[in-house]
């Protein structure tokens, strides 16, 4: 059975972001609410825990899954280094809806890069996502609460409705607003791609970046 907690998504109650990361500490999936979308939050350090995320969401393992960090200083832990094309974007954009694809670090494990040597990052700006990620210390995934190929979850009962009773544990935060997704480009190789147009428009982005 799914343990369910509903959590203030303005102000979160320490007690209940506590037990949500004892869930990631186990090895447990997390089911939570972001800026875009809820999403699925496993240790990113925990191969068994990501096994159990690709097999959940019958994601293909080709596919990569990106991950939220607290702030720059776990960013850098976990990438080669942050190329100076990125500080502007960090700036304008973060905390939000902006996924930048980095060289990834040697902590950073081949299942969440699929052989690519490139993991997507952001701070979310969701005050749950954030103090989760703050108080376990270390990354968790942000991969959409869907089976893969389905549309994303926007409440707590779309994610039941996909699960059933197979989430660990699942913070209700209420609904979401409806979203794009976060937009996603690479910066990995020193130039700029759009990989993903979603909540910030591709053209604002490609602004702070020729600026």
């Amino acid at each position: 059975m799914s343990t369910i907690l509903s959590v203030n998504s303005k102000d979160p109650e320490p007690d209940v972001i506590q037990q949500a990361v004892l869930c990631l500490k186990q090895g447990n999936v997390l089911a939570y609410p972001t800026e875009t979308f809820y999403g699925l939050g496993v240790d990113v350090t925990n191969e068994k825990a990501l096994k159990k995320l690709y097999e959940l969401k019958r994601r293909d393992y080709g596919l990569p899954i990106a991950i939220l960090v607290s702030d720059r200083q776990m960013l850098e832990e976990y990438i080669d280094s942050v190329p100076e094309s990125a500080s502007a974007l960090i700036r304008s954009f973060w905390p939000g809806p902006l996924t930048i694809l980095f060289a990834a670090g040697k902590k950073i494990t081949k299942s969440l890069t699929t052989n690519t040597g490139k993991i997507g990052i952001r701070i979310s700006s969701h005050p749950v996502a954030t103090a989760i990620v703050r108080e376990f210390g270390r990354p968790i995934t942000t991969t959409s609460a869907n089976l893969s190929g389905y549309p994303p979850s926007l409440n707590m009962k779309h994610v039941q409705k996909y699960f059933k009773d197979r989430i660990d544990f699942i913070l209700d935060g209420g609904e979401c607003e409806p979203s794009r997704g976060s937009t996603v480009i690479d910066l990995a190789d020193d130039t700029m791609a759009i990989i993903r147009d979603g909540a910030i428009p591709a053209e604002q982005v490609i602004k702070v970046f020729q600026s």
